[in-house]
């Protein structure tokens, strides 16, 4: 009975929530990317320069 239960199941709903889970956290991430400012990217992008420890959000 289980294994006709099991048998029955299809999974390719779950690939399809895994693929626009993976969508959705991508454009979040590329949208706050973009959102960034000049001055912001600078400061993140000197940090592995910089010999001093700072906080490149403040």
């Amino acid at each position: 009975m289980i294994k006709d239960l099991v048998c029955a199941l299809d999974y390719s709903v779950c690939a399809e929530w895994a693929l626009a889970l993976f969508v959705v956290a991508f454009a979040t991430i590329t949208y706050g990317t973009l959102r960034l400012s000049q001055d912001a990217s600078d400061r993140f992008a000197s940090i592995p320069l910089s010999d001093d420890v700072e906080d490149p959000r403040s």
